[in-house]
């Protein structure tokens, strides 16, 4: 049977020397969903804030990040469809 989703469980600290420096691509779509805390989502140079609870389902071939906001660690569920 051929998996059609990756889940995965992503934890960003505040602190800078921790975050990702570089955008993100690959193949298929993405769906987050906000478990803890707030995180800024780029895609494609637009600029989308997340809190806890909120969600979105993005073409994941453009170039993404994440970055926690308010100074605290975020959590949220990936998955790579």
């Amino acid at each position: 049977m051929l998996k059609k989703a990756e889940p995965f469980m992503v934890t960003i600290d505040p602190d800078p020397e921790k975050q990702p420096k570089e955008f993100n691509s690959h193949p298929g779509q993405e769906f987050n969903y906000v478990l803890e805390g707030s995180m800024m989502l780029n895609i494609d140079g637009h600029e989308i804030i997340l809190n806890e609870g909120d969600s979105i389902y993005f073409d994941s071939g453009y170039k993404h990040m994440m970055k926690p906001l308010n100074n605290k660690q975020v959590r949220f569920l990936a998955i790579v469809l």
